[in-house]
């Protein structure tokens, strides 16, 4: 895009999940039929179940690397979610691969703080959980950071999170790397927060801009391609459901027919492309 790079880091993928689990309002028969179109990456091979993908993306201009999401990390203990829990899996070795080394991430930014989209925050060391890429600024939005914080101090024999802010968000606050900002935040370079609520009550996505180019890595806004089909499926994980879709209508209204780039947080591959409108649903042109 222009003078930025927008690569796709995987953490794991090919997980799946019963549709009813992500999407309550999932009815088979159409599920079924939506599966066969979208194409079997997306899906089981018998169809019966969703395949997400957990992936940070790295924006790389000319003055930072940025790292968006930081997946579900390794050595977490999330007895109740299988495919994350004590995991060891490859993510620091896939940044690697593309010449990156955690000392060379200059700024992390979560959309939101669910456990799958903060995992890599950090990393175990000697028994302690210590900031992952040691120079970076980490970035929180305001209102997403001060809901968990305020909720978890006011419940604290309740686990929320999966664990996920005592592992993976207090320590980066300890280390004096978390900083606080607006839900509109900009960081220069064509770079800058756009509020999303309704997945969490402080869900953002991040925009890129360069040389004309719009690129919008949009998180959970969108969980996974059949929702393209049907927008007013919410999932079971939306802090506010109606929200939730509202802000999904919208976003994909503002995105269709046009040349914005858009990268959510759990598409299998092909997993970018443009919107398109379908009558009242939406199609991706995939990159």
């Amino acid at each position: 895009m222009g003078e930025v790079l927008i690569r796709r880091i995987v953490d794991l993928e090919d997980v799946p999940f019963l549709p009813t689990l992500i999407f309550p309002d999932a009815e088979k028969e159409e599920f079924h039929s939506r599966a066969k179109l979208l194409g079997k990456r997306h899906f089981s091979d018998d169809l019966s179940k969703l395949l997400l993908s957990f992936h940070s993306f790295l924006i790389q201009t000319t003055k930072a690397n940025i790292l968006v999401d930081t997946c579900c990390g390794n050595d977490k203990d999330r007895p109740t979610r299988p495919f994350w829990h004590m995991r060891r899996g490859p993510f620091l070795e896939n940044l690697s691969k593309v010449n990156i080394k955690p000392e060379d991430i200059d700024y992390v930014m979560c959309t939101h703080l669910h456990a799958d989209h903060v995992g890599w925050n950090t990393k175990l060391e000697d028994g302690t959980w210590k900031p992952t890429f040691p120079n970076a600024e980490y970035l929180f939005a305001e209102k997403e950071f001060r809901f968990w914080r305020d909720t978890i101090e006011s419940n604290p024999n309740e686990k929320f999170l999966y664990g996920a802010y005592d592992d993976s968000i207090l320590p980066v606050i300890s280390s004096g790397q978390a900083k606080i900002v607006r839900n509109d935040h900009d960081l220069g370079s064509g770079i800058f927060m756009e509020p999303a609520f309704g997945h969490t009550p402080g869900n953002i996505m991040v925009n890129v801009l360069s040389n004309n180019f719009h690129a919008s890595l949009c998180g959970d806004v969108l969980h996974h391609p059949i929702q393209l089909f049907y927008p007013k499926w919410y999932t079971n994980f939306c802090s506010d459901p109606q929200q939730a879709v509202n802000t999904r209508l919208n976003f994909l209204k503002n995105c269709a027919n046009t040349d914005t780039i858009v990268l959510p947080s759990h598409f299998q591959p092909f997993h970018y492309g443009k919107i398109e409108s379908d009558e009242n649903s939406y199609i991706m042109n995939i990159g």
